[in-house]
């Protein structure tokens, strides 16, 4: 019985001492659950089902903000509702400048990014953090990244073969990821409350030629999509940037390829 006292102590102790982190959106929280594994203690905001663009924080939201040791963000106007915290470091400072559009703020979706970017830095911070567990960080950082080379060979032969084909999103969350494969995406919102108009969009595509998709969100209203799906005679598919289904970041990228490739098999 004192045995195990002691080791129940030892254990509180260790998570009451350890770092705890906050990421504001699912991608970062599973990247951050991937990376630091048991060494410290990582919390999400806002859950992968809901819209980031429309989320304001509760009073409990704002309660475990305050006691992380850091808060990640994305960045990029996607969550103006900490911009005045002193904790929080934001993701797109990993990015070059040079490779940022329209100030579009999904970067978490470019594969490159988080190869080279993303994973790199939040380790680096990780470390910045907590020294002594440098190569543990390291390590892992290392096996997620060989996991994420897996997926790039794959999306590389599969969509290198619709490079110059088009897509119609709903939103532009995967503006980066398709771009990076050659593949043009047309959204039918520029940002959140911009909307264009769909007829259109509908006289765009119908003169325009290589559409290979519709694709819709999970997190977004299709109420325009199905218009414009009905239209075109032509079926949509649901993508999900923020994984709701998936077990660790890399399964984000896997999941919509699933959805992806269904959706291209059926391009003409």
């Amino acid at each position: 019985m004192k045995k195990t006292l002691v080791i129940f102590f030892i254990t509180f102790s260790m998570i009451i001492l350890g770092y705890t982190i906050t990421a504001t959106i699912n991608p970062y929280y599973l990247l951050l659950k991937d990376l630091a594994g048991n060494k410290m203690e990582i919390f999400l905001l806002i859950k992968p089902g809901a819209n980031p663009h429309l989320y304001s924080p509760k009073i409990s939201d704002v309660k475990k903000m305050n006691s992380s040791d850091l808060i990640i963000a994305n960045g990029l106007e996607l969550e103006p509702y900490i911009k005045n915290n002193n904790k929080v470091f934001y993701v797109s400072k990993f990015i070059p400048e040079m490779f940022i559009i329209d100030n579009n703020p999904h970067i978490w979706l470019n594969p490159f990014f988080a190869k080279y970017y993303i994973i790199p830095g939040i380790t680096k911070k990780l470390i910045d953090i907590d020294p002594e567990n440098k190569v543990y960080y390291l390590n892992r950082a290392k096996s997620i990244i060989n996991n994420l080379d897996a997926i790039i060979k794959e999306l590389y032969e599969f969509l290198g073969k619709f490079q110059d084909s088009k897509v119609l999103v709903e939103h532009p969350s995967f503006y980066y990821f398709f771009n990076e494969f050659g593949i043009r995406s047309i959204p039918l919102e520029s940002g959140h409350g911009k909307e264009v108009s769909i007829k259109n969009i509908i006289e765009i595509l119908k003169k325009g030629e290589n559409l290979v998709a519709i694709f819709g969100e999970a997190q977004q209203n299709t109420r325009s999509l199905k218009i414009i799906s009905k239209e075109l005679q032509k079926k949509y598919y649901i993508l999900d940037p923020l994984g709701n289904n998936a077990k660790n970041y890399v399964d984000i990228f896997l999941n919509n390829l699933k959805i992806i490739k269904e959706a291209f098999s059926y391009a003409k």
